[in-house]
């Protein structure tokens, strides 16, 4: 791997990476991530900077990253020094040569480390693991807000009675409920990968099912009390998961008969 290879590769890695938090755990949000301070130029702090690499890093050489014609793989004995020569200058990556672990320097003085994930175009779901469903009321106007807010309950409880094994290919399922009277409901779509945004640590889920429901307007807007409203929505909910009996086998013989006699259980205890 030439340097400009090794470049490149660690600024993808850098984007793949769960930095730690002060008990080297990954951090949940980019307030949590630990920076620790080392210096540059007279105050460069040595014994931290050997710290902090032979508690990471075990191997004997790693991989040095500052620039497009200047990254290569070092000795780790020689890695400090190479360090404090370059960090007034540039930020310095390192990783370890397995690719799991990343050391990073900012050009004023203070690093950060963490674990390099892996997040593969796309991966089997594990048998027997559990379908995580997900519930999303969060597309509203000025009108359905208050709907919204009297579903959120229902629906997490909902979530859980529905966190159980049903087989076939499906990780997630994704359901919106869009509470906008112009939107267009999406179709059911089945995807090996999705990114997700919203998340510090996990950068995409994988066999995610996903499809939007829109409810009668003229019905919902008549309705008043908080036990009509929520009948209705849960309602519309069960019978959108009739598309999952129409796509059982394209996730995998997903069993979608059970996953609709527990989603009427939950309803009932709800």
């Amino acid at each position: 791997m030439d340097s400009k290879q090794l470049f490149r590769l660690f600024n993808s890695k850098y984007h793949l990476t769960n930095w730690h938090n002060e008990d080297g755990e990954p951090a949940q949000s980019e307030s949590e991530v630990t920076w620790r301070y080392c210096g540059v130029g007279e105050e460069f702090r040595t014994e931290t900077v050997d710290w902090i690499i032979n508690k990471l890093f075990e191997d004997d050489e790693v991989y040095l990253c500052f620039g497009s014609n200047k990254s290569t793989l070092v000795p780790k004995s020689t890695l400090t020094d190479e360090i404090g020569k370059i960090l007034h200058k540039k930020e310095v990556g390192i990783m370890n040569t397995a690719l799991t672990k990343m050391l990073f320097f900012n050009s004023y003085g203070t690093f950060k480390s963490g674990v390099i994930r892996d997040f593969p175009e796309s991966r089997t779901r594990l048998v027997g693991s559990p379908v995580k469903v997900a519930f999303h009321a969060n597309i509203v106007d000025h009108r359905t807000s208050r709907i919204a807010a009297i579903i959120g309950k229902y629906l997490t409880n909902l979530e859980d009675m529905l966190h159980n094994d049903y087989g076939g290919e499906m990780e997630h399922l994704w359901i919106d409920l869009e509470l906008l009277e112009n939107s267009k409901p999406n179709s059911f779509r089945f995807q090996k990968r999705v990114a997700i945004p919203t998340s510090y640590t996990e950068f995409y889920a994988y066999n995610v099912g996903n499809y939007s429901v829109r409810p009668d307007f003229e019905v919902l807007m008549k309705l008043s009390s908080e036990d009509e409203i929520s009948s209705y929505i849960l309602e519309i909910l069960y019978e959108s998961t009739s598309v999952l009996l129409d796509k059982e086998k394209k996730i995998g013989d997903f069993d979608a008969t059970r996953f609709r006699a527990d989603f009427i259980s939950a309803c009932e205890g709800a």
